[in-house]
């Protein structure tokens, strides 16, 4: 997806639902004044250089510029997790997203 972050905004903080994915981002479009939070460490952003985290740690961004911020986001499966425990998360995800009507376990 991508994250399109009006100028003088924020992403307050917040954590995601489960570390059995890594979320990664590919920032685009990065002018001065805009930051992340992961943890304790606060990132800066470089235009094309991606970058790896376990958003189960409280994170959060800004945007204190007078532009558009945009950076890709994709996750990436957790690399301690074998095939069989890929297909078995897959499954239990497809489970509930089933059971919640249609929206992804991560949504919620």
């Amino acid at each position: 997806m991508y994250s399109l972050l009006r100028p003088k905004t924020r992403i307050p903080p917040h954590v995601g639902a489960s570390n059995a994915r890594l979320v990664t981002h590919l920032p685009l479009i990065v002018p001065p004044g805009c930051g992340f939070r992961v943890g304790n460490t606060v990132r800066e952003w470089v235009p094309g250089k991606a970058w790896v985290f376990d958003d189960t740690i409280q994170h959060e961004a800004w945007n204190d510029s007078e532009q558009l911020r945009a950076v890709l986001i994709f996750d990436i499966w957790h690399p301690d997790l074998n095939a069989d425990e890929r297909r078995m998360i897959t499954a239990l995800n497809t489970a509930l997203t089933a059971f919640s009507g249609g929206v992804d376990a991560y949504d919620v």
